[in-house]
């Protein structure tokens, strides 16, 4: 399929793709609240002293604009550079009780407070302890460390926080003109449902968690008192949202054994306790398909395809992460390694390019692991360095291009044959999305069974075990033999499901539940 035919499908699929009646109808009426660590618009303070704006990029900004045509949302963030301060002190003084930026979707409230209260909420809790913990990332027998300063964190500065979000919420419930819905998102924001419910038993509330959720035992790594307090809070939430079944199922169970008086139906997905009802579903995050298209065609997107064509060879891997632990990089390499051993027939013929953001240098594991992927790149370009010729020089089996380029991401994403993707665990994991989307070779997703985004395309991609070397070598190996028709097949298939379940189905799904809970409290 050409790029135009991707296109004209992906706009058939959208002009199919409608809000359903129930959904429309409740946003008409409602008040709809977006409440989030980081919001859509963030501002900068120029030399001058006047302000700019930055729109933010990301899944849940592209959603809520859609569903803007519907209704007037109102976002709350917190405040988290200088200029975001200084224009919440701006609509202070003018009496605004919003900020409504120019060529925005969105009306915004900032969340203000003391910057060592946002260092412990944001720096010391949610990353990396609750980052750490949901992404089984702690050594265990050396980490984590719940000293003094920790609980300092917790409490003077995690629920201090998610406190001030709850009232910021709630002034902006009183101000809005219909009934309340409160969609809250991610880990950063655990105990805000709970405030909320203790002051406004009203308000509807709901909450979509982007990153996993570990079995009940390994929360057991974290005090009593927080996993209680977490567990308690969120099911003060009508519906909370997941990645993957799992995902949900986990969270369940750990509110059974922290808590006592839960009442579990599980084929309902739903969970009583103390008189509340809360749904427990789960909603896997997509793409903008017509975002990422119209990106991966711009200039600069080009500029970076003319560059690119130096490192391609007859085959070609790539991998596209942030650096840090989860996305297991590392043993994605040694895979490669053990696939050239096995396979020598492939020395000089298949480069691997990694293309690698380096992620939350302030966490020493996050510059370990960094260092670990350095060095085995150094080790295995070097055992390989007389092995064969590229084009009359030495042939370089890994390419390691570090930074956030999203436009050099996509413009390699139309050329690969094999894409690794061997998280340990995450999310949802997009870029197997954006990937299959865009290639233009029929390339063949090498997908782990960590990934969140296993459930939806695990049937179209060669899958693995996170920490099974060997067989990742193996699907290497399988996925650059495979027979044309059926890569041809297996991508076809990929890329239609892609944008038949686009960013649109997510909000859209969740709404509709929303609608459900509406009528519900009304009957």
């Amino acid at each position: 399929m050409t790029n135009r035919e991707q296109t004209a499908a992906s706009e058939n699929v959208r002009d199919s793709k409608s809000l359903p009646d129930s959904a429309r109808e409740l946003l008409e009426r409602i008040t709809l609240i977006i409440a989030s660590n980081r919001g859509p618009i963030e501002f900068q303070e120029e030399e001058d002293g006047t302000l700019s704006t930055k729109r933010g990029t990301g899944g849940v900004v592209t959603a809520v604009s859609a569903v803007s045509r519907y209704t007037d949302p109102i976002w709350v963030a917190a405040a988290m550079t200088p200029g975001d301060r200084i224009r919440h002190d701006q609509a202070g003084a003018a009496g605004e009780t919003v900020i409504s930026p120019d060529d925005s979707d969105f009306r915004l409230r900032f969340v203000v407070t003391d910057e060592e209260v946002y260092d412990r909420y944001y720096n010391h809790i949610s990353n990396p302890l609750l980052w750490f913990l949901q992404h089984y990332l702690w050594d265990t027998p050396r980490s984590p460390d719940i000293d003094a300063e920790t609980w300092t964190a917790w409490r003077d500065g995690y629920v201090t926080a998610n406190k001030a979000f709850a009232d910021e919420i709630i002034a902006a419930v009183d101000a809005g003109s219909g009934p309340p819905v409160v969609m809250l998102q991610d880990y950063h924001l655990y105990l805000t449902p709970g405030f909320i419910r203790e002051q406004r038993p009203d308000i509807t509330l709901q909450h979509f968690i982007h990153i996993p959720w570990p079995d009940p035992d390994y929360w057991r790594l974290i005090p009593t008192e927080m996993r209680e307090a977490i567990c308690h809070s969120m099911l003060a939430n009508d519906i909370i949202g997941f990645q993957a079944p799992g995902h949900a199922r986990s969270f369940m169970n750990t509110c059974q054994a922290n808590l006592d008086g839960v009442d579990l139906d599980y084929p309902s997905g739903t969970i009583r306790y103390h008189g509340h009802v809360t749904q427990v579903r789960h909603y896997p995050i997509s793409i903008d398909v017509d975002a990422v298209r119209e990106t991966a065609v711009e200039e600069e997107a080009f500029r970076h395809a003319e560059h690119l064509e130096q490192f391609w060879n007859e085959h070609t891997i790539i991998r596209v992460d942030r650096a840090e632990p989860s996305k297991n990089i590392v043993r994605g390499f040694h895979a490669f390694d053990r696939f050239l051993e096995k396979h020598p027939e492939f020395l000089g013929k298949v480069n691997f390019i990694a293309f690698l953001v380096p992620s939350r240098l302030e966490v020493p594991e996050y510059v370990d692991y960094l260092d670990d992927i350095n060095t085995i790149v150094g080790r295995i370009n070097t055992k390989y360095a007389n092995a064969a010729e590229q084009d009359g020089v030495a042939w370089e089996p890994i390419n390691l291009f570090l930074g956030d380029d999203y436009h050099r991401a996509l413009a390699a994403m139309k050329q690969y044959d094999v894409l690794m993707v061997n998280a340990v665990i995450d999310g949802m994991n997009l870029v197997a999305k954006e990937g299959a989307l865009l290639n233009e070779r029929n390339g063949v997703p090498i997908l782990s069974e960590g990934a969140g985004v296993f459930q939806q395309l695990g049937e179209f991609t060669l899958n693995i075990s996170p920490t099974d070397i060997e067989g990742t070598a193996d699907a290497i190996y399988q996925a650059l033999t495979m027979d044309p028709g059926e890569r041809e097949r297996r991508a076809t298939d990929l890329r239609n499901s892609i944008i038949d379940q686009d960013i649109l189905e997510w909000i859209y799904r969740q709404l509709h539940d929303l609608a459900e809970q509406d009528a519900l409290k009304e009957r």
